[in-house]
């Protein structure tokens, strides 16, 4: 665990050069709460680092009292074939530091996937919410099994309803703050079920998905 005193530069700052003395990055990428301006006082710091010859490495460590969530990748990783659906997270990031492009045009390489990325086809929706309802009566039993399942179903439901509408998966964090703005009464059904823990707004929420087909 790494702690530094705090100066007067700014907390961004001293962790960026905390990154630079560690991993002498060729690229910076900050995506998420920092990246937003919505950070609070327990967000996490996240970003993409690009570095020469530096091994694949997951960062976690605290500087400035911030916990990092920092994940280092070489240059070779990008130079054979990736998947960029696992680094979506950087589509809208900051470019805080850049050497040749480099995090500029894997930015790029991620919002061209996004655009292509293959869409649900109706069928699958369909399968996908009829799921759910199954999973709603099987979560009816008053068990261990039977909550787990109604968690999971609470969990997975909003990654459906982001596939019926056709808008992208990015994480819980920005899809309820999308679906509040573009779809109120969907998002106040959903927040309801979230909060309530009762099988009839359980119920309402996974009717709304079933109006969805």
């Amino acid at each position: 665990m790494i702690n530094y005193h705090f100066t007067e530069n700014s907390i961004m700052d001293e962790i960026l050069e905390y990154i630079k003395r560690a991993y002498s990055p060729l690229s910076v990428i900050l995506y998420g709460s920092y990246a937003d301006g919505s950070n609070q006082s327990s967000s996490d710091f996240d970003a993409l680092v690009i570095s020469k010859d530096h091994a694949f490495f997951h960062d976690t460590s605290v500087v400035c009292g911030i916990r990092l969530d920092v994940f280092v990748y070489p240059t070779s990783y990008f130079e054979a074939e990736f998947d960029c659906g696992e680094l979506i997270q950087i589509f809208d990031g900051k470019i805080l530091l850049d050497t040749a492009g480099r995090g500029e045009n894997l930015q790029k390489q991620v919002l061209s996937y996004l655009e292509q990325r293959p869409r649900k086809t109706d069928e699958e929706i369909k399968d996908q919410i009829s799921w759910c309802r199954k999973m709603l009566i099987r979560a009816q039993r008053s068990d261990a099994e039977g909550m787990f399942r109604w968690h999971w179903l609470l969990t997975d439901s909003l990654e459906i309803f982001c596939d019926a509408v056709g808008h992208a998966y990015f994480g819980p964090k920005k899809a309820l703050k999308w679906m509040e703005t573009a779809y109120p009464q969907e998002f106040a059904c959903y927040k309801a079920a979230l909060f309530e823990l009762s099988e009839k707004s359980l119920q309402s929420w996974i009717g709304c998905l079933e109006r969805m087909i």
